[in-house]
């Protein structure tokens, strides 16, 4: 009987889980898989945007698949993807001042920018371009946290498969930009930490000095702060 016993204990443990699954919980049958509010449906999805969302924890019962996309885990807040450029709210302006430095250390070198150029020929602090391959980013975070001017960000957005991958996987410098109040809303605890604060006050102050500096080559002096 020792022989067979771990046999034995194993079935019951599947048994229960088994029944447990259809019966009991988030795994109703009656319900969809993934514990969401909505009935099962055989022909209609919910709307984009509208799905239920799912936060599985290590007191979920029943069926542990989500069904994707008619449901969706929970985005955490330090979920990263690909990086994103940040450009100010308040006045719109872009807080890269193409320093390269991003480019630099990035692992797999997917990042490069051309520098912009004043109106008499001299660079000013202000990418041209700015392209990624997403493709090879590696998702590391190594480029937002060496920006020395907060202008570089982590995004959450995985949903980036499409037909063609040669010419629509490079992400240009207006498929990167985003609003610091979108930054603001997918990341709420960094951005309220004393941390990021003080980040972007020392970031708004290099960048105006540069800016400055560019500018007063030029002729023309506009204060800055």
């Amino acid at each position: 009987m020792a022989f067979g016993r771990g046999l034995v204990v194993g079935h019951l443990v599947t048994l229960r889980r088994f029944v447990r699954t259809f019966m009991v919980g988030a795994g109703r049958t009656w319900q969809r898989r993934g514990g969401g509010p909505q009935r099962v449906d055989f022909f209609q999805s919910p709307e984009r945007g509208l799905e239920p969302v799912i936060e599985q924890t290590d007191e979920t019962e029943g069926i542990f698949t989500v069904e994707y996309p008619d449901e969706r885990l929970k985005v955490h807040e330090r979920f990263r993807v690909l990086p994103v450029l940040v450009y100010d709210d308040a006045d719109g302006g872009i807080r890269c001042t193409s320093c390269n430095i991003c480019a630099k250390v990035c692992p797999p070198q997917c990042i490069w920018m051309t520098h912009a150029q004043g109106p008499d020929g001299n660079p000013v602090p202000v990418p041209e371009d700015f392209f990624i391959d997403m493709d090879v980013c590696m998702n590391c975070g190594l480029c937002a946290e060496y920006c020395p001017f907060d202008a570089i960000k982590m995004d959450q957005n995985f949903e980036l498969a499409n037909y063609e991958r040669h010419q629509s996987h490079i992400f240009s410098m207006q498929d990167l930009l985003v609003s610091s109040g979108y930054y603001a809303e997918t990341h709420p605890e960094a951005w309220m930490s004393a941390d990021e604060q003080s980040e972007r006050a020392k970031a708004s102050k290099k960048k105006n000095q540069r800016l400055q500096k560019a500018l007063s080559s030029s002729g023309d002096v506009p204060r800055l702060d």
